[in-house]
């Protein structure tokens, strides 16, 4: 019996601490991920949850009991310790989906922590997606345990034993390895032109095309309101200034593409216009490429300040060095334990290991 139960077994009104808590089980949901869908079939007419005495509510403070539904990452892991410790005791946690549980299709990512290892999770509710009853069972053995003080599980399985004699294999049986192929890498494009129906669109490109003159490698409309211009590093901040004169006022979004069979990494700025009528609703994508090996970058702050934080955080992921960027060398956004640089592709990612039965 744990601390939190036998907390409800204890002293002269421990009938009435039960039998309060057992039908008072108000759950926090700690939503990341899909399994929130089947937490609100749970408690929609169909299941109605609420019956069981099971009512999700907002506020960790006024809650005994966290439902988490779907995978914890190192950010979030501080979040769901966080909310834990403000609710009241006794409280109880609950994970639902394989997400929680294992990790699910993100099972080996770096950044990946099992809820248990952060707060006590009482029951699991395993599936991808669990199903509405299988939450209820782990309400319903929530309950019973509360009042009896025994935690169980809601299904057991018998395990078969063969009768009679069984000849012993000479070797094990194992699953066979899956087919390995060597081809060559393709190479990788990110702007391939295509032609689709754009009013201004040529108009347009020709428009960029002077604004960058001899500056610019290519420019191409790689779709509706989009157009993609190489530009060597070292004309890259240049070909900023010029665009920032012609009313591109700020980044929506910096980008790294790992190619390491190229040896090479692909930067992209995608800068855009909110006081330019002309371009607010065009997407200019800026494309460079450096070494990856001695990965520099002109910084891209002194033009655009909105590039500075996105910077940062490729410096945290990739390990590209922006110069001029007085954020390099510090850590912006993941946890001090993760792996360094971890979106670069140079480490062999975990894989499962099947091994056949006997």
């Amino acid at each position: 019996m744990d601390e939190m139960v036998e907390f409800l077994h204890q002293g002269m009104l421990s009938l009435i601490k039960r039998w309060g808590t057992k039908w008072s089980i108000w759950p926090t949901h700690l939503v990341t991920a899909c399994c929130g869908v089947e937490l609100a079939h749970a408690f929609a007419s169909g299941y109605d949850g609420e019956r069981l005495g099971v009512l999700n509510f907002g506020m960790a403070r006024q809650t005994n009991c966290i439902v988490v539904e779907g995978a914890i990452t190192r950010k979030m892991a501080r979040i769901l310790k966080i909310t834990y410790e403000q609710m009241p005791d006794p409280k109880f946690v609950i994970v639902m989906g394989v997400c929680g549980i294992k990790g699910g299709l993100f099972w080996n990512g770096y950044h990946m922590v099992k809820p248990y290892e952060v707060v006590p999770v009482k029951y699991f509710a395993p599936g991808c997606p669990p199903t509405p009853e299988s939450l209820l069972r782990c309400f319903r053995a929530l309950q019973d345990e509360i009042t009896t003080g025994v935690g169980k599980n809601t299904i057991s399985f018998q395990s078969s034993k063969p009768s009679g004699e069984v000849k012993k294999r000479k070797r094990p049986k194992r699953v066979p390895p899956s087919p390995k192929y060597i081809a060559k890498n393709p190479s990788v494009i990110v702007d391939v032109e295509r032609v689709e129906k754009w009013e201004d669109g040529e108009e347009i490109r020709r428009e960029i095309e002077e604004i960058l003159g001899d500056l610019a490698e290519s420019v191409k409309i790689t779709g509706k309101n989009r157009i993609s211009v190489r530009i060597g590093v070292e004309n890259f901040f240049d070909a900023g200034l010029r665009l920032k004169e012609s009313g591109f006022d700020h980044v929506k979004s910096v980008n790294i593409v790992d190619v390491p069979h190229e040896g090479k990494f692909i930067v992209e700025y995608v800068v855009s216009s909110y006081l330019n009528e002309r371009y607010v609703s065009l997407l200019l994508t800026l494309i460079s490429e450096i070494d990856r090996v001695d990965a520099h970058f002109p910084s891209m702050i002194e033009v655009w300040q909105s590039a500075d934080y996105l910077e940062r955080e490729l410096h945290d992921l990739f390990g590209v060095w922006f110069d001029g960027n007085p954020g390099m060398g510090r850590n912006f956004l993941i946890a001090p334990d993760t792996p360094k640089n971890p979106l670069r592709k140079d480490f062999k990612i975990p894989q499962d290991v099947y091994v056949g039965g006997v």
